[in-house]
C-alpha cells in the first residue's frame, strides 16, 4: 500500500457533557468518527492519524480522558498538535505517547514523526489565551533545524493555525512571524503545511508554500467573506462577520496519500446523517470565556 496519513480536527469536546458553542454534540461526533475508522478495512486505513487542534474546549482533563478513551479505540496510531483553546500541560499528561514532545523544544509541543516514508513535524502555533496563532523563536529556530535534517524527503508540517488570509474575517486576526515561518518552509524541497482550525478544507499557494486546511470533525464553517462592517445591525449584533458562523454538518476529514514521491491530499465526509441547520453563531454559553 501507499503511505498515507489521515488528518482530523476541531473535535472540541467538552469534558461537562455540553453541547460545544450550545449546538454541537461533539462526544457523539467523536464516538461517530472513531466508529467509522473502526469498520474499515486494513487496505483503506491509515499509517497513522494526526489531529490538528482543538481537541478539548477549555483545555479540561475531563474533557482529554473522554477523548483519549474514544481515540484508543481507532485501529492505527494516533497523534495530536496543540490548538487554542487546548492546554498543554494537561494534554502532555493525559494523551501521554499522542504528544511525544520532545525535550529540547518543551513545553511547545513539536515533534517528529520518522517511522513513515512521509516525514511528520508538528510544530506549536499556540499561543496561551490567544485565538490567533504564531511562530515562537524557539519554535522557529526547533523547525529549522528539524527541516535542515532532509530537505528532499516528502515532509508534511502540521499546525494548528493557518499562516495565510482565508478571506473569513473573523478568522484573520493575523499570524505572529508569518514572513519567518515562511522563510523557513521554502527551504525545504518536498513540503507542505497543513492546517486545521478554520472548520472548512481550504487549498492555496502561500509565499510559495502549497498550504491545505481541514475541515472539522464538529462543525463546518459557514463560508462567508463578509466583514463586520458589511452586516446590518441585526446581523452584527450576532456574530462577528464572516468565519463565525458553522452548520451541524457531517463530520470530514483530509486523507494524505504518497504517490510517486508526492503527496495527493484527499478530502473525505463520513456519512452520520448530519441534518446541516445553521448557520449558529461560535457562541459561549453564559459566563465561558472558552
Amino acid at each position: 500500500m501507499h503511505p498515507r496519513i489521515v488528518q482530523l480536527s476541531d473535535f472540541h469536546v467538552r469534558g461537562d457533557g455540553k453541547l460545544s458553542f450550545q449546538k454541537a454534540d461533539t462526544i457523539t461526533l467523536l464516538h461517530q468518527t472513531v466508529g467509522y475508522f473502526a469498520g474499515q478495512k486494513d487496505y483503506q486505513l491509515p499509517d497513522h492519524f494526526v489531529i490538528t487542534g482543538d481537541l478539548v474546549d477549555g483545555g479540561t482533563p475531563q474533557g482529554y480522558a473522554i477523548l483519549k478513551e474514544a481515540l484508543d479505540q481507532l485501529p492505527r496510531p494516533w497523534y495530536v498538535v496543540p490548538g487554542n483553546h487546548d492546554k498543554r500541560a494537561n494534554m502532555v499528561e493525559i494523551l501521554g505517547p499522542a504528544a511525544p514532545v520532545q525535550s529540547d523544544i518543551s513545553p511547545y509541543i513539536c515533534y517528529t514523526i520518522e517511522s513513515n516514508p512521509i516525514r511528520v513535524i508538528v510544530a506549536d502555533t499556540s499561543i496561551p489565551g490567544c485565538h490567533w496563532g504564531g511562530l515562537s523563536h524557539d519554535v522557529a529556530t526547533w523547525l529549522d533545524a528539524k527541516l535542515s535534517e532532509d530537505l528532499d524527503r516528502p515532509t508534511i508540517v502540521f499546525t494548528h493555525h493557518v499562516p495565510f488570509v482565508t478571506g473569513l474575517p473573523a478568522m484573520d486576526e493575523g499570524f505572529g512571524q508569518a514572513d519567518s515561518f515562511a522563510a523557513i518552509l521554502r527551504r525545504h524541497n518536498n513540503l507542505r503545511l497543513c492546517c486545521g482550525h478554520t472548520h472548512t478544507p481550504i487549498t492555496t499557494l502561500w509565499q510559495g508554500i502549497l498550504c491545505v486546511s481541514a475541515p472539522s470533525v464538529a462543525m463546518q464553517m459557514e463560508v462567508d467573506f463578509r466583514a463586520k462592517s458589511d452586516l446590518t445591525p441585526q446581523e452584527a449584533a450576532d456574530f462577528k462577520g464572516g468565519g463565525d458562523r458553522f452548520f451541524l454538518g457531517n463530520p470530514a476529514y483530509l486523507l494524505h496519500d504518497l504517490q510517486d514521491a508526492r503527496v495527493n491530499t484527499h478530502y473525505i465526509p463520513i456519512p452520520v446523517g448530519a441534518d446541516y441547520s445553521g448557520p449558529w453563531p461560535f457562541k459561549y454559553y453564559e459566563g465561558e470565556k472558552s
